[in-house]
């Protein structure tokens, strides 16, 4: 293995948004009588949007990047600053997710849900790496980093 993908989720509001002109975008394709140039393009940027997605990406060498893709195709990457850890973390409880990356972020700006977490820590500091509210998906994707990085993990799921 010489890296972990974690994919950060989009926000639920996000989600909706996005399918809403989606499926509006489709309709017009279908069923609108205006110029087909300006229909077509509607519906291609938000079928883009619909499989855009942010993932960290983290390396053996420890070169991370932030990778953005659509449908899984990476169309930039950028250097990602982070301290080797000195443990890994999964975790439950509740937390929020900014909505403000968008134009999710005119029906509010912060979201909050139950879930599990991986994240480094670096003494007192620590990154968040990847959420899900899936316990078993959040232990292999821990898993899978401290095998990657040789670095331990610690489950407060157990405590």
């Amino acid at each position: 293995m010489k890296y972990v993908l974690c994919k950060q989720e989009r926000a639920l509001k996000g989600k909706i948004l996005v399918i809403i002109v989606f499926v509006f975008s489709a309709a017009m394709l279908v069923f609108s009588k205006e110029e087909l140039f300006s229909r077509i393009l509607l519906f291609v940027v938000s079928f883009l949007f619909l499989g855009f997605s942010i993932s960290y990406r983290i390396d053996k060498t420890f070169e991370n990047h932030k990778v953005f893709s659509v449908f899984g195709l990476v169309f930039y990457k950028q250097k990602l600053d982070l301290e080797f850890p000195d443990y890994i973390s999964v975790f439950a409880g509740s937390f929020s997710q900014n909505n403000e990356w968008s134009t999710v972020s005119a029906l509010g700006t912060k979201e909050r849900h139950e879930g599990y977490v991986v994240r480094f820590f670096k003494e007192n500091r620590r990154e968040t790496l990847f959420k899900t509210n899936k316990y078993d998906i959040a232990l292999k994707k821990a898993e899978d980093l401290s095998k990657l990085l040789n670095v331990e993990i610690y489950n407060a799921t157990k405590s």
